[in-house]
């Protein structure tokens, strides 16, 4: 990943206060300031967990897997040291996937309206795109609608939802409480060096649906004609992972390869992580294999329903599909710009007729 130089920034606050602050990599023994950003907005409640230990972000800077930049406030004369003012992450994922993930992006509440997170994110992005990734990545939450604007300017397009993932029962944040019980992420992409997902095996309702997604990204695609058909013969077993987070009762599957035991797969896992009370799921479909719309068909009939695309991340390309299990979602209540309100108008309308249909 490329070593950009430190970054210098006069700017002020809406009183006409000014300040200058200093983009930068973290260094080693600033763990501390880091971690005062996430607790003075989450408490003790962020979900990357890792995030509260020293130790373990050394260990994550020293590997390379995450670059850990701050926003660090310049002393004022009578000042005696500077203070970091806020954090962005970078996250990497090979070898299993082979995009960066832009993540974590926080100020100290004192540091806030001196029109930081723009730069910041510029900044981020002038180190991403010197490596080598497939696409960008955020998965931006849907209580605010900042980071979602800023990375459109940047050229973040929307492609879908990983839904119902925060427990609100058991994280807290500065931003307006809203009636949804669990809350949710968008997924933006840029694509970077990935810019053909393919050949694409896609149900028929969603294929212009799906064209619109790849067309706003840029990336070539091909779209199978027979995709309702699939083999004539399915592999036996299914290739997948499966995790599950305890604490935000959320259920991720991802299914790297359809098999004839997916049905028997599912009630397995479904046995063991029940979607009653607060626990949801959310399946990352592989949409390169030939019998991915077999696959959706029979997800679907047990309650799972369309929530998008996330395209360009890795070698497969993958739709997103959800099952809210006792979670009533709210969707009215997310703050989302325009296309992201296009996009769950969408998904929306075609759970409600999922649901009728059941």
């Amino acid at each position: 990943m490329k070593k950009t130089k430190e970054r210098l920034l006069n700017l002020q606050n809406r009183q006409g206060d000014g300040a200058c602050f200093r983009l930068r990599l973290l260094r080693p023994g600033e763990e501390a300031g880091l971690i005062a950003c996430i607790e003075e907005e989450y408490g003790g409640t962020y979900f990357k967990r890792e995030l509260y230990r020293p130790e373990q972000i050394r260990r994550e800077a020293r590997s390379g897997r995450i670059v850990f930049l701050v926003a660090e406030r310049m002393p004022q004369e009578k000042e005696a040291e500077a203070e970091i003012a806020g954090m962005l992450i970078l996250k990497q994922f090979y070898p299993d996937e082979t995009m960066c993930e832009v993540a974590s992006q926080i100020f100290r509440k004192k540091y806030r309206g001196y029109g930081l997170a723009m730069p910041f994110f510029e900044y981020g992005m002038e180190i991403l795109e010197g490596g080598s990734y497939s696409a960008a990545y955020c998965l931006p939450v849907l209580f605010h609608d900042t980071t979602q604007r800023l990375l459109y300017r940047l050229g973040f397009r929307a492609t879908g939802f990983v839904l119902n993932v925060f427990h609100m029962g058991k994280i807290t944040h500065s931003y307006k409480r809203d009636r949804n019980k669990k809350h949710s992420q968008g997924i933006q992409i840029k694509m970077e060096e990935k810019k053909n997902a393919g050949m694409l095996y896609l149900p028929k309702e969603h294929q212009d649906f799906c064209r619109e997604i790849y067309g706003a990204l840029g990336a070539a695609y091909r779209m199978a004609e027979e995709a309702e058909s699939g083999k004539e013969t399915l592999a036996e077993n299914c290739g997948m992972s499966v995790t599950q987070n305890e604490e935000q009762c959320s259920l991720t599957v991802c299914l790297q390869r359809v098999g004839a035991d997916l049905e028997r797969r599912m009630e397995e896992i479904h046995l063991r992580y029940p979607l009653a009370g607060m626990q949801t799921a959310n399946i990352f479909l592989n949409i390169n294999d030939e019998n991915a719309v077999w696959a959706y068909r029979r997800l679907v009939k047990s309650g799972y329903f369309f929530a998008g695309l996330r395209p360009l991340c890795a070698k497969r390309e993958y739709m997103v599909l959800h099952h809210r299990g006792e979670v009533e979602i709210c969707f009215e209540e997310y703050a989302l710009t325009g296309e992201f309100r296009k996009l769950i108008k969408y998904i929306k309308e075609r759970m409600v007729q999922n649901e009728y249909f059941e």
